[in-house]
């Protein structure tokens, strides 16, 4: 239950899926029943596997359900424990959530490991962190309080799934709530944004402290007896709140519909005071090594018409966000994306500025499903689809557009929205554009494996013959490993439970493409990893092409892959 073995796809329909999904470790589920139990009386639908048995055929059978029960769902509930956390099983869930882009809700069934001081550290030190920081944690593990928060928990599933205007539900949308609104809960999830730790935001809770509170407490308060905030903690608040007051409005509402001529856009630079350009440079040269988002977003919003200051504040950002979560958040919270679009909007001609654009952006996108989510509120979708479209003869710009398409395709509302748009196409074009580019086609396979993760979306692929660039990529960069993984993961997504496609991918040359992508790289795991499992979901119950694997080699390269990486249990699960 990896990333790359998400193309499931069994017969069951996913509109028959449940709500909400509990992951949970079988030890923990005489007291998760209790709860899920408080849950369907609320009238929400949970599933679970907890009752079912983990062993023989079945345990294959239940992984790929699981897995479309968390692809269908509307909100994850991860029951934490002990052995939650030392569950292999358990650490994947979370993560495909995760890389889904689906609501989680952590609640507390069992004790966590302490730290060195003795105490439970929230979000724990554990590789589902980066899932969980950000979030506030039900404490179910108190008898005395169970009922209250229980009551937090049915009011956050209330909030966040909302019958739709046809009367399915879905994850609510995220509208502006006055700060005067806000409930105690609200407010629980508005410190848990601000990374307040846990304790902390239990004191809040403990005092029943509502949005209209924040508004009337003074910095002493907040810093008292009750409520324990330190001074650089009222501060993000306050920072916080005064967004919330004063919410700005996103870019694309304020700039013009058209793009200025490339002569106008240099007029305006050149009218800019040289004074404000010099400076901006020098703060962002200094924060090259510095990297203070408050100080690279104001170099950015002080010259906007200047595309210099435009492109080294894009690269600064790039750089410094790249892989780092909290550098991602901070730079959010600093109006970091908003600056990035509205540089982007302000120079869509200027083809250096729309590449380190969409650099930024996907920096900033890469396995963060709340920013990728934020990109798409602000326009940042559909300007980098306008990159993509008017600079498709630079291949240096493809590369950062589908990249940066592909990270935000991690998250599944937008994958709908990027197709929407027309990126499928987009991206198709690049892909035939750039034959030549092996990085370009790295990064149009990796943008198509993620939009196709939308069951709508493979049909599209097929439908616009993507299927066939990418099995000619494929045989036509053999020799480039990253390319052969991506594209591998890619026809294998587009070829899992659907017969048409597996015959349309097989007669293009696709086996081939992949046998030979194996046997090129021999000394790749990942090449080997999804080189197998491209060839078993192209073979899965497809006599035909079971037959064409066989003579084509698909075979012995499978079993060579196992015998190489005998010590892979991964690489000889997806062999197997």
């Amino acid at each position: 239950l990896s990333f790359s073995d998400v193309n499931y796809k069994s017969k069951m329909s996913l509109t028959e899926m449940a709500d909400i999904y509990f992951s949970c470790a079988g030890k923990d589920k005489d007291q998760i029943r209790q709860t899920k139990v408080h849950v369907e009386k609320a009238g929400y639908t949970a599933w679970w596997d907890l009752d079912k048995a983990h062993t023989g055929a079945n345990a294959d059978l239940l992984l790929h359900e699981a897995a479309q029960a968390i692809d269908a769902c509307h909100i994850f509930i991860c029951c934490l424990s002990k052995d939650y956390l030392n569950s292999a099983l358990a650490a994947k869930e979370v993560k495909l959530a995760g890389y889904w882009g689906k609501c989680i809700i952590p609640v507390k069934v069992g004790p966590l490991p302490l730290n060195a001081a003795g105490q439970e550290e929230w979000p724990p030190n554990h590789e589902i962190a980066p899932h969980l920081r950000k979030l506030f944690c039900v404490d179910l593990t108190d008898p005395k309080n169970y009922s209250v928060r229980i009551r937090e928990l049915l009011s956050r599933l209330e909030k966040d799934l909302r019958p739709g205007p046809a009367g399915e539900r879905g994850v609510a949308s995220e509208k502006a709530m006055s700060v005067e609104e806000m409930q105690p809960d609200d407010v629980c999830q508005l410190l848990a944004k601000l990374f307040i730790p846990q304790d902390k935001i239990e004191r809040f809770i403990a005092n029943g402290v509502s949005g209209k509170d924040l508004l009337d407490f003074s910095d002493d308060d907040l810093k008292g007896e009750d409520l324990q905030l330190t001074a650089i903690q009222v501060k993000k608040l306050r920072k916080e709140l005064q967004k919330l007051l004063n919410p700005i409005q996103p870019p694309r509402l304020q700039l013009p519909v058209a793009a200025a001529p490339a002569a106008a856009h240099d007029a305006a630079a050149s009218s800019a005071s040289q004074v404000a350009v010099e400076n901006s440079l020098a703060i962002l040269a200094r924060n090259k090594e510095k990297g203070d988002p408050e100080q690279i977003v104001a170099a950015l919003r002080a010259c906007v018409q200047d595309a210099r200051v435009q492109v080294e504040g894009m690269q600064v950002i790039r750089n410094l966000v790249w892989g780092k979560a909290e550098e991602q958040n901070a730079v959010a919270a600093a109006g970091g994306i908003e600056s990035v679009i509205t540089g982007m909007c302000a120079h869509r001609d200027n083809m250096d500025v729309q590449e380190m654009g969409c650099s930024a952006l996907g920096n900033l996108a890469w396995s963060n499903s709340a920013i990728q989510l934020r990109i798409s509120e602000l326009g940042g979708i559909e300007e980098i689809i306008r990159a993509t479209q008017t600079h498709v003869k630079s291949g240096g710009c493809m590369q950062k557009c589908t990249l940066a398409l592909g990270n935000l395709a991690c998250h599944s509302a937008n994958q709908v929205k990027i197709a929407q748009q027309n990126g499928i196409q987009l991206v198709l074009n690049a892909l035939a554009e750039h034959p030549g580019h092996p990085l370009c086609i790295q990064y149009c396979c990796w943008a198509l494996k993620n939009l196709c993760l939308n069951a709508e979306n493979k049909i599209k692929i097929v439908r616009a013959n993507g299927h066939r660039q990418i099995v000619q990529a494929l045989k036509n960069n053999h020799i480039h490993s990253g390319i052969v993984d991506e594209a591998c993961q890619t026809l294998g997504k587009l070829a899992w439970g659907n017969q048409e496609h597996q015959n349309k991918i097989a007669c293009e040359g696709g086996v081939e493409g992949i046998v030979a992508g194996m046997k090129s790289h021999p000394s790749r795991l990942n090449v080997s990893q999804q080189g197998a499992l491209a060839l078993g979901d192209l073979a899965w119950s497809n006599s035909g092409v079971q037959q064409r694997i066989g003579q084509g080699g698909g075979i012995q390269v499978t079993i060579a892959a196992m015998n190489r990486f005998v010590e892979n249990a991964g690489c000889q699960q997806k062999c197997a």
